[in-house]
């Protein structure tokens, strides 16, 4: 199982503002040879040919019938450690909407006794929590899961309520592929409130991206009139010898109704991929967070809690609903990643690292970016216009800008003592509504 990059990890390139990357293939390049975009080499799809080994991922071929109940229709995504196909359960009867799932096959080596991980027992867990809490609705639930012995090893199949697109590409939608700000301030509820939810559950997410965040399905009709009835089915052949990986085909359009745009006032967010999330009690790595998200714990390696997940979230808004990426880390000479830059940033926008916090750092860290009195040693210079800006907030009027970074500063505070709860967060102007007791 992979977890998330660490600090010594290049940083990827990203760009400021543009359109978020997604999950489909894109045309071939102007000269470039169609035949092998559409014949590509095995090792080259996806996931890749060689993670197919022992201790791997299971080979997966459209028309099996898992648990005796789930028959795989097509490939609807792959992540690092995990293939995800759309399957029909044969036990529902037609017209029922809720026929179509989505699986989830974990690598063998996910639950193995040197890769332990946490994902089955917390969603069990999340799943059969208190339904009551509002932010119940908006965390992606575990509808099943069982084991699958295959050809590289035991594997821990897990059977989730389908979803739509994620964050990633969603933008695309619009304008400069900025989301409305409506729009933007109700997923942004729905977020806080999957948190409210994972907290309260002793949960705290550690990983969270536009990727894992999920449109609801708001026609799930359109799974056999549209995707089933138009998305081509990967051709496989049983017989060969070494398994090859087929291309994900993702629900896209397909999510909402027939209209050319679906009604974005009705949609809704789930919070989803909680594969390496951690108990409050008990963490399944001390490395977490996207490199560019990480909190300023994290990247100090002092002790952490449920509040990181709130400057990982708060640095995740921006980045989605505006296209613009708040921190990177790069610095000269060759663009890579620094955590005296990421350090700096952080710094230029929030404020001065406090001593108690340096103080809960690993010294080696701390030294390295910090002198004696806690400012930040010689380094590149940083130089970022005020988050309020049009430069991090483009598109906006100025009183929304304020409002929204408001927000934002009250969420990501440098020392998380100082960060609220999310109960506390969700009754902020900018959300604009206001919960008495839990939820």
């Amino acid at each position: 199982m992979t977890l998330p990059e660490t600090e010594e990890s290049p940083a990827p390139v990203v760009p400021t503002q543009g359109t978020p990357p997604t999950t489909e293939p894109g045309p071939p390049a102007p000269g470039q040879d169609e035949q092998a975009e559409t014949v590509p080499d095995p090792g080259d799809i996806e996931e890749g040919r060689d993670k197919y080994r022992p201790g791997g991922f299971h080979p997966v071929y459209i028309g099996e019938v898992y648990a005796g109940k789930y028959q795989v229709m097509n490939k609807v995504g792959y992540g690092v450690y995990s293939t995800v196909w759309l399957v029909k359960d044969l036990t529902k009867p037609d017209g029922d909407e809720h026929k179509y799932m989505a699986l989830k096959v974990l690598s063998a080596e996910c639950y193995d006794e040197k890769n332990p991980v946490f994902e089955r027992e917390i969603l069990t867990h999340l799943r059969d929590g208190d339904r009551s809490l509002w932010g119940y609705r908006y965390v992606c639930h575990l509808v099943d899961d069982f084991e699958h012995q295959g050809p590289n090893g035991n594997h821990v199949c897990l059977v989730f309520e389908l979803m739509g697109e994620n964050l990633s590409s969603f933008g695309t939608f619009f304008k400069e592929d900025m989301v409305p700000y409506s729009v933007m301030r109700r997923f942004t509820l729905h977020l806080v409130l999957a948190l409210s939810y994972a907290h309260e559950h002793n949960v705290i997410h550690t990983d969270i991206k536009p990727d894992n965040i999920f449109v609801r399905f708001q026609d799930r009709s359109r799974i056999e009139t549209g995707y089933l009835a138009k998305v081509p089915v990967p051709q496989q052949d049983r017989a060969e010898a070494r398994y090859t990986p087929v291309r994900s085909t993702p629900f896209n359009s397909y999510y909402y109704g027939e209209a050319k745009l679906p009604r974005f006032t009705d949609l809704e967010i789930a919070l989803g991929d909680w594969g390496v999330s951690s108990w409050a009690t008990q963490h399944l790595t001390e490395r977490i967070q996207p490199v560019a998200l990480r909190s300023p714990e994290v990247l100090l390696e002092a002790p952490w809690d449920k509040s990181t997940d709130l400057w990982n979230l708060g640095a995740v808004i921006l980045e989605v609903y505006r296209a613009v990426r708040m921190f990177d880390g790069r610095g000269p000479p060759d663009g890579r990643y620094d955590a005296r830059v990421h350090a700096a940033e952080m710094i230029e926008l929030f404020g001065p690292f406090p001593k108690e916090l340096l103080d809960k750092g690993n010294p080696d860290i701390v030294q390295r970016i910090f002198n004696d009195e806690g400012n930040l040693k010689d380094g590149p210079a940083v130089r970022r216009v005020p988050l309020a800006s049009e430069g991090y907030m483009p598109g906006l009027e100025q009183e929304a800008r304020d409002s929204f970074a408001d927000f934002l500063t009250t969420m990501m505070k440098i020392n998380p003592v100082d960060r609220p709860t999310t109960d506390e967060l969700v009754k902020h102007s900018w959300i604009g509504v206001i919960i008495n007791g839990k939820g």
